[in-house]
Protein backbone atom coordinates (compact mmCIF):
# COMPACT_ATOMS: atom_id res chain seq x y z
CA UNK A 1 0.00 0.00 0.00
CA UNK A 2 2.85 1.89 0.68
CA UNK A 3 4.25 1.75 -2.33
CA UNK A 4 1.04 2.89 -4.65
CA UNK A 5 0.82 6.11 -2.17
CA UNK A 6 4.49 6.67 -3.29
CA UNK A 7 3.78 6.02 -6.68
CA UNK A 8 0.62 8.06 -6.99
CA UNK A 9 2.50 10.61 -5.12
CA UNK A 10 5.27 11.03 -7.39
CA UNK A 11 3.11 11.12 -10.26
CA UNK A 12 1.01 14.36 -8.68
CA UNK A 13 4.57 15.96 -7.80
CA UNK A 14 5.52 15.76 -11.60
CA UNK A 15 2.77 17.88 -12.63
CA UNK A 16 3.36 21.35 -13.40
CA UNK A 17 2.50 23.48 -10.93
CA UNK A 18 0.48 25.70 -13.38
CA UNK A 19 -1.37 22.73 -14.22
CA UNK A 20 -2.45 22.96 -10.20
CA UNK A 21 -2.68 26.85 -10.89
CA UNK A 22 -5.15 25.98 -14.12
CA UNK A 23 -7.31 23.16 -12.05
CA UNK A 24 -7.81 25.79 -8.80
CA UNK A 25 -9.17 28.61 -11.45
CA UNK A 26 -11.49 26.10 -13.09
CA UNK A 27 -13.09 25.31 -9.90
CA UNK A 28 -13.04 28.73 -9.00
CA UNK A 29 -15.07 29.66 -11.57
CA UNK A 30 -17.30 26.96 -11.98
CA UNK A 31 -18.11 27.56 -8.47
CA UNK A 32 -18.88 31.22 -8.66
CA UNK A 33 -21.20 30.70 -12.10
CA UNK A 34 -23.13 28.01 -9.50
CA UNK A 35 -23.48 29.94 -6.73
CA UNK A 36 -23.60 33.57 -8.00
CA UNK A 37 -25.12 33.44 -10.97
CA UNK A 38 -27.15 29.98 -10.32
CA UNK A 39 -26.42 28.47 -13.75
CA UNK A 40 -26.92 24.86 -13.47
CA UNK A 41 -24.75 23.72 -16.31
CA UNK A 42 -21.53 25.63 -14.84
CA UNK A 43 -19.03 23.88 -17.16
CA UNK A 44 -19.82 25.91 -19.95
CA UNK A 45 -18.05 29.07 -18.77
CA UNK A 46 -15.38 27.14 -17.54
CA UNK A 47 -14.48 25.28 -21.34
CA UNK A 48 -14.61 29.39 -22.71
CA UNK A 49 -12.67 30.94 -20.58
CA UNK A 50 -10.44 28.55 -21.29
CA UNK A 51 -10.50 28.31 -24.39
CA UNK A 52 -10.31 32.23 -24.71
CA UNK A 53 -7.14 32.04 -22.59
CA UNK A 54 -5.29 29.99 -24.77
CA UNK A 55 -6.65 31.68 -27.36
CA UNK A 56 -5.39 35.05 -25.95
CA UNK A 57 -1.77 32.89 -25.73
CA UNK A 58 -1.92 31.79 -29.20
CA UNK A 59 -2.34 35.25 -30.28
CA UNK A 60 -1.08 37.72 -28.11
CA UNK A 61 2.49 35.54 -26.59
CA UNK A 62 2.44 34.46 -30.29
CA UNK A 63 2.98 31.03 -28.07
CA UNK A 64 0.96 27.32 -29.32
CA UNK A 65 -2.22 26.24 -27.55
CA UNK A 66 -1.04 23.92 -24.55
CA UNK A 67 -3.64 21.59 -24.50
CA UNK A 68 -2.65 20.31 -20.56
CA UNK A 69 -3.76 23.82 -19.63
CA UNK A 70 -7.12 23.65 -21.17
CA UNK A 71 -7.73 20.11 -19.87
CA UNK A 72 -6.23 21.38 -16.42
CA UNK A 73 -9.06 23.80 -16.53
CA UNK A 74 -11.83 22.04 -17.44
CA UNK A 75 -11.09 19.29 -14.95
CA UNK A 76 -11.38 21.91 -12.18
CA UNK A 77 -14.88 23.19 -13.73
CA UNK A 78 -16.08 19.59 -14.27
CA UNK A 79 -15.10 18.54 -10.33
CA UNK A 80 -18.12 21.54 -9.39
CA UNK A 81 -20.29 20.82 -12.08
CA UNK A 82 -20.42 17.01 -10.44
CA UNK A 83 -21.06 18.56 -7.41
CA UNK A 84 -24.23 20.72 -8.78
CA UNK A 85 -25.22 17.45 -10.83
CA UNK A 86 -25.42 15.42 -6.86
Amino acid sequence: MKKIFEKVLGWFRGIGIDKHWHFIVGMIIAAFFAMVVGLEVCILPVIAVAFLKEMYDTVVKLVPIDWWDLTATILGGLIIQLFVYL
